[in-house]
């Protein structure tokens, strides 16, 4: 369940269906095509932040690009209310349940897998061109070329150079206007297939299904369209060669195409809000299905989602590595200050929340054994780059990034903000100076996790922090990371151990032992 059935492609290929494995730019369309300011959508720096893509990778085996796109859709948008994870964990189940009902469906949605398919949003949300001042003009030159015909056959011989004059003009007008259009046509034929898609699912009569019902309801309206411009929605490249030069040589003398597509263009227009819901319903069956096997083969719990400042996860992981290593933990009205070492797991640590916390109010799944978390939107600042471009450092680029936290913090909206090392591209003393201003303006109006190599900050930070930590260990001479995190500070002190290990010159390690303890007398005499 959940995967695509190797025996569906292999019947595909056999039929002479095209297999076409999407790449992201194809899936992601939908989701750009649709409003890109939305309040309850993951902003893009935060999906690439926490790798978002990635994850969407691990859980996308859906069987259409339709489903494919609508996945990516959902999974960047937030569904709030304290009833949404069990009511899509139940339906989830329906589906691991009843592997009759979903094979019948992966053999239809398999139908729109092609990268074509990928093109239906552009007809449904994007710009179609309007019907041109001179459409009456096409018109006439059909009726003419079928006068002129008409007049061969019962006036004779005498017509043939008007029959070839027509259809000379009638090529040269298909083939200017339809370059306009052209780009356009093919979108048309997947949404025809679309449509086919939709009508066979509604008549696979299984019940249980919201998005069966909802394309039921649609299927006279389904069938009404293809019946009103069947020619137009055609796929020609599914089609025999003799069949398509037919449609080729009707297109180019009669004008068929053209008259169609724009009286389409403007009738999808009309009811773009019956076509989308349609669309829609075809994705979120096959997204669904999808997710519902993922959940299956994966350790995934549903999440109670609180409207508190309350986040309690027993051994949960990060769903994109090949052997995680998953943690419990617990935090209640309180941000978190995270120390440790390099490699030793604070990054993929908070990453793996804010992953976590997104696919909780997303898709209503949970990789743990039980979680209970925010209703909160996620906010970070990890994969930060110099803007060379526009000439801004490191450091400047952080800085925008914070002030855009503080300023969501004033909104009085509740959030989630992930800092990994604050502010490291400055100076110590003014990096602990900020730091602890920050993250108290933060921490008092929002939940913070934010990890740092300055343990300095445990004392200015105050109550409103609790401190975590993780610790390489080393046994027998080899250092490791058992990435487990743990409560309190980091005590250790052993980076000049692992430059020791590494085999870096015994002068080398005395004098930085000799450093590190005065640097530490200095610091705490201050």
């Amino acid at each position: 369940m959940g995967r695509i059935d190797l025996n569906l492609i292999s019947e595909r290929i056999r039929s002479g269906q095209e297999i076409t494995e999407l790449d992201l730019s194809h899936i992601r369309r939908y989701h750009d095509e649709c409003s890109p300011g939305e309040a309850d959508c993951v902003p893009e720096a935060v999906w690439a932040d926490l790798n978002m893509d990635e994850v969407f990778s691990r859980i996308n085996t859906t069987y259409s690009a339709v489903g494919a796109q609508y996945l990516y859709r959902q999974m960047h948008l937030y569904r709030r209310g304290q009833s949404f994870p069990p009511t899509r964990f139940s339906v989830f189940r329906k589906f691991q349940n009843n592997t009759a009902a979903a094979n019948r469906f992966a053999k239809i949605l398999l139908r729109l897998r092609g990268a074509g398919s990928a093109y239906i949003s552009r007809v449904l949300l994007g710009k179609l061109p309007e019907k041109p001042v001179y459409f009456p003009l096409i018109v006439l030159l059909s009726l003419l070329f079928i006068a002129s015909i008409a007049g061969l056959v019962f006036m004779g011989k005498q017509y043939v150079l008007v029959v070839i004059a027509m259809a000379a003009v009638n090529v040269v007008v298909s083939q200017v206007i339809s370059f306009r259009i052209s780009s356009f046509i093919p979108d048309f034929g997947s949404l025809g297939r679309m449509l086919g898609v939709a009508a066979s699912l509604a008549d696979t009569g299984e019940t249980g299904f919201e998005e069966i019902a909802v394309l039921h309801r649609k299927k006279s309206f389904i069938r009404h369209l293809q019946k009103k411009f069947g020619w137009l929605l055609a796929d020609t490249s599914r089609m025999d060669d003799l069949s398509a030069s037919v449609v080729a040589y009707v297109n180019n003398l009669l004008l068929v195409n053209l008259i169609v597509f724009f009286s389409a263009a403007k009738y999808v227009k009309m009811h773009r809000k019956e076509l989308t819901e349609i669309y829609e319903a075809i994705g979120s069956l096959d997204a669904t299905m999808a997710v519902a096997g993922y959940q299956f083969r994966r350790s995934c719990c549903c999440p109670e989602i609180v409207d508190e400042d309350k986040v309690e996860v027993v051994s949960m992981y990060h769903p994109v590595l090949e052997e995680p290593v998953s943690n419990s933990f617990s935090l209640t009205d309180h941000s978190c200050l995270i120390t440790g070492s390099n490699m030793a797991g604070k990054t993929t640590f908070i990453k793996t929340i804010g992953v976590n916390m997104i696919l909780s109010e997303t898709l209503g799944i949970c990789h743990a054994e039980s979680a209970v978390i925010p209703s909160v939107t996620v906010l970070s600042t990890i994969r930060r780059r110099d803007d060379l471009g526009h000439g801004k450092s490191y450091y400047y680029v952080e800085i925008e990034s914070i002030l855009e936290f503080i300023k969501k913090a004033d909104s009085g909206s509740r959030f989630l903000f992930l800092i990994d090392e604050i502010f490291r591209g400055t100076n110590t003393t003014e990096r602990l100076a900020s730091s602890t201003a920050v993250l108290k303006y933060l921490g008092e109006r929002s939940m913070v996790l934010v990890t740092t190599h300055d343990i300095e900050l445990e004392n200015m930070l105050g109550e409103k922090y609790k401190m975590f930590h993780f610790q390489e260990q080393i046994e027998d001479g080899h250092h490791f990371f058992d990435y487990r995190i743990k409560p309190g500070p980091c005590r250790s002190r052993n980076a000049i151990r692992l430059l020791e290990l590494a085999g870096y010159p015994a002068e080398i390690i005395h004098e930085a032992n000799s450093l590190s303890k005065q640097l530490f007398r200095e610091r705490h005499a201050m």
